[in-house]
């Protein structure tokens, strides 16, 4: 098997093991919690979300190129990394807690907040950016796993009602440790211990690199992070908890865009360095397999929203559903801005996607405030649709710079496609779920193959250039 296959394949076993496994977790907690209770633990996700961007500033990814440019350990750069990030995550944390304490925030969500906030030691002393940019994947895969595992086993000791809401994120904790130490062993007979110590100037060195790239990652984390902290502050937490419900099911999705993001980038970086004038087609071929795979299967979950919520998560959370059909626009929107971004990536165009990027998430930002406020958690989602759209069309804009795009024609077909299954699922909505799922996408198939609008040459394309 080619190495790269290889990385991919780890990446994807250690991404959907870990995402499952948080999954089942989510599941349990929703089941156990009340959708208050819930919306609480995901607030305090969201902050801490914010706070680790804070606390690392652009490491995730200025930083895992500079380990892949680089040999050896990076023992002194490592050092001055995680020294630099031990003395943000205390201080990250006092100024979180007195926060919450001064700002009347309720005494549950305070806590629980302040607590997630703890996670940011073993974050800081993670060194999983480096084993991404040596391309030990597996590594990278077996601490995600083991944080996941142990998390999980956490949870399901410690949090047996909603009165122990707080031990949630005591068991994050210990599952942000547990991979951490892991990553840490293996550094350390790898490379031996990294020079940690007092380097003012390294750490200055370090934040003006990284600075720039961690604003834009900051800014653009806000469709997940926001609207949880949005929803709790504007309506109320049980509203909150509905919101994050759906959300999960559409996490379950993006594994798609993280998959998209590993094969497309690499073949695009290698089109653009030395075959530019065929990069169109290879952008068109995966616009079109993009739009044929995932329009079904966006309109199939939203035809089985309802019965998969209820399924799921319980009758407590019906109110997710809307938000669950919402958010299936946001999925598609994702996918399409990952080819343009990659394209810019690939093209040396890292100032116009930072630029972009973060113009697009403050426009997420301001959709999602005006959007709840008006429409509730479904307008937070509809809200993130509106500003991804706007991203959209700002990246195309930036694409159509450095390469020819092609004609969009070519997405005609799918798109009649996909109205006829949408009107299928609506004219048979009084069915069985799964009957008018099976009934739509039956119908999608029918017409893509009447109308010859099924891209055959397009995937036999990409498979043969992406894998």
């Amino acid at each position: 098997m080619k190495k790269p296959v290889r990385d991919i394949l780890a990446i994807l076993a250690g991404d959907v093991g870990s995402r499952g496994i948080g999954f089942l977790i989510t599941l349990y907690l929703a089941r156990v919690l009340a959708p208050a209770s819930f919306g609480i633990i995901n607030i305090g996700m969201a902050v801490l979300g914010y706070l680790s961007l804070l606390g690392s500033p652009g490491i995730q990814m200025v930083e895992t190129r500079n380990a892949a440019a680089a040999d050896g350990g990076m023992m002194t750069r490592a050092g001055a990394i995680l020294s630099m990030r031990l003395i943000l995550a205390p201080l990250l944390v006092c100024v979180t807690y007195a926060v919450v304490a001064l700002g009347g925030v309720p005494e549950a969500t305070r806590d629980v907040i302040a607590l997630y906030a703890l996670s940011l030691v073993p974050m800081a002393l993670s060194l999983d950016w480096l084993f991404q940019g040596k391309e030990d994947f597996r590594g990278v895969m077996m601490s995600r796993l083991l944080n996941s595992i142990v998390f999980g086993l956490c949870v399901l000791i410690l949090v047996r009602s909603e009165s122990r809401i707080r031990l949630t994120p005591v068991a994050f904790l210990a599952g942000n440790a547990a991979g951490t130490l892991l990553l840490g062993v293996m550094y350390r007979r790898r490379f031996g211990l990294p020079e940690v110590g007092w380097n003012p100037s390294a750490w200055l060195e370090v934040l003006r690199t990284n600075v720039p790239a961690g604003t834009a990652m900051f800014l653009g984390q806000s469709v997940v992070n926001l609207p949880p902290i949005v929803i709790g502050i504007l309506l109320s937490n049980a509203d909150a908890g509905i919101y994050s419900a759906g959300m999960k099911l559409i996490f379950l999705l993006l594994l798609v865009d993280r998959t998209l993001n590993s094969l497309f980038l690499p073949a695009a970086t290698r089109y653009a360095v030395s075959r530019p004038a065929e990069f169109p087609a290879l952008f068109s071929a995966a616009v079109t397999a993009i739009v044929v795979g995932m329009v079904p299967i966006l309109i199939g979950t939203c035809i089985v929203a309802r019965p998969a919520v209820l399924l799921i998560f319980g009758a407590g959370y019906e109110g997710a559903v809307p938000v669950v059909r919402v958010l299936t626009g946001y999925v598609l929107l994702t996918l399409l801005n990952s080819i343009a971004v990659c394209t810019l990536i690939a093209f040396g165009r890292t100032k116009a996607y930072s630029v972009i990027v973060s113009g697009g998430a403050l426009i997420v930002c301001i959709t999602i405030v005006a959007f709840t406020a008006l429409f509730g958690p479904p307008g937070a989602g509809a809200g993130i649709i509106t500003g991804e759209a706007v991203m959209l069309l700002l990246l195309l804009r930036a694409v159509a710079r450095v390469v020819h795009l092609p004609s969009f024609r070519f997405l005609l077909k799918p798109a009649i496609a996909g109205v006829a299954m949408a009107a299928s699922s609506v004219a048979l909505s009084e069915l069985p779920p799964m009957v008018s799922l099976v009934a739509s996408s039956a119908l999608f198939v029918i017409v893509l193959l009447l109308i010859k609008g099924l891209p055959r040459q397009e995937i036999r394309y990409l498979r043969e250039r992406l894998v």
